[in-house]
């Protein structure tokens, strides 16, 4: 008749040198799990881009904009770190985030391009989006990424003007694909903002800045700020 023993009786009848490779073998895997865990919450993290709101710079196969899960990114935590008042990186106009949704009650992450960094005055008119610069002027921002649909279409909700005042520690977000993205302008929602909503996000929400595209293998590249050249 067979006998069933427990995993530990089991481990006590082995011999001194097959319990020093388990155990050698279980403390790689307890290391090896443990530095992945620590590189994905703290140094780099992927994320499955989903719908259309960053068309065409992101989920456009075969020349169509993709409603749906699409490419995997790759993010950068660095951005945001912060010990004792330094940083280990930053986030800068042009750059493309991931973020949590703010008032998403299923914890939902958005990717948006930064448009305004704290302080910045921003305005949207006739189809496009001005900076006022250090002399009170505004700027028109050259946004070549956006492909011809959504060039000189960006629209503020509601009004055929609007400036945004950004405050500090907020950033101004809006998804390339303007005529669908629930970005700034709607305050994240796509019913719009409501009284008690901002247009703005918090930096804390910041999730990574995204550096790579990794899948579908045809369509890896690195991602690069965008420079306006102001």
């Amino acid at each position: 008749m067979p006998v069933n023993l427990s995993p530990l009786l089991y481990i006590t009848m082995l011999s001194k040198k097959t319990k020093a490779f388990i155990l050698e073998l279980l403390t790689d895997v307890v290391i090896v799990a443990a530095l992945v865990l620590f590189i994905r919450f703290f140094i780099y993290a992927p994320f499955r881009v989903e719908g259309p709101s960053m068309c065409d710079s992101f989920n456009v196969y075969n020349g169509e904009c993709i409603d749906g899960k699409g490419e995997l990114i790759l993010t950068s935590r660095f951005p945001t770190w912060s010990i004792f008042g330094f940083s280990f990186g930053s986030i800068d106009r042009g750059d493309v985030i991931v973020f949590r949704a703010p008032y998403s009650k299923n914890g939902e992450f958005y990717i948006k391009r930064v448009i305004g960094l704290p302080g910045d005055t921003i305005k949207i008119k006739d189809g496009y989006v001005f900076l006022m610069d250090e002399n009170g002027n505004y700027i028109k921002l050259n946004e070549d990424y956006l492909n011809d649909e959504n060039q000189g279409n960006t629209q503020p909700y509601h009004r055929s003007e609007m400036t945004y005042e950004v405050p500090e520690n907020r950033l101004f977000v809006l998804g390339d694909n303007r005529m669908v993205s629930s970005d700034s302008r709607r305050c994240f929602q796509s019913a719009g903002c409501t009284g008690n909503s901002s247009y703005f996000l918090e930096m804390d929400a910041i999730q990574g800045k995204v550096k790579m595209v990794l899948f579908p293998f045809t369509h890896i590249r690195w991602i690069s700020s965008y420079d306006y050249s102001l």
